[in-house]
């Protein structure tokens, strides 16, 4: 008796993998006989919402490189986008003059590392000593912060100072600090004489 109650015990753990390996199994199959495909795809359901919010994101040395303010934002895990409603975000950069963009709403998708600002939207960039206050206003902006490229398809007014230029589209880049802007108009008020 002693020997086969010490036998089966011998034996339990090896019965309890064999067991879950055939429900396992068993699983597999029901779930690959059910699915079709399409059918039963990710919801695009949000996993998380936030109203009325601030974010800050600090440099190396401790101080503040940017800030995200908004009215509401939701993250959507199925294709890890944040959208967001009334949105402020302000690059406060050291060796760079502050930079704002203000717009209605805004899709920020990590994968193409890229941020969409529509409706009403607003880039001010702060005067420095060599270079005047700088208001772009246009309905959308493109941005991709890693290339430190930003760019719309749709017409664009931009203030330098006291000069207008208004213009179907534009594209930035902050990095070679190039604009290339299509089909532009610039109004441009000389200063006065002494």
């Amino acid at each position: 008796m002693f020997r086969i109650v010490h036998s089966l015990e011998s034996w339990s753990p090896l019965l309890v993998v064999l067991l879950l390996a055939m429900v396992t199994t068993w699983l597999w199959r029901v779930v690959e006989t059910n699915f079709t495909p399409g059918l039963h795809a990710i919801a695009h359901d949000p996993d998380l919402i936030m109203e009325t919010f601030t974010a800050r994101q600090l440099g190396d040395t401790g101080l503040i490189r940017y800030t995200l303010r908004a009215k509401k934002m939701v993250h959507y895990p199925d294709d890890d986008t944040s959208h967001f409603d009334e949105v402020t975000f302000t690059s406060l950069e050291p060796d760079a003059p502050t930079l704002m963009v203000r717009s209605d709403h805004a899709v920020r998708s990590e994968k193409k590392d890229e941020v969409i600002f529509t409706g009403n939207v607003v880039v001010t960039r702060n005067a420095t000593q060599d270079q005047p206050l700088t208001v772009i206003r246009t309905s959308v902006l493109t941005v991709y912060p890693r290339r430190g490229i930003g760019k719309t398809d749709q017409p664009v007014s931009v203030d330098y100072g006291k000069d207008t230029l208004t213009a179907a589209g534009m594209i930035v880049n902050s990095k070679t600090r190039i604009a290339e802007f299509t089909r532009a108009k610039l109004t441009h008020i000389p200063p006065p004489h002494p």
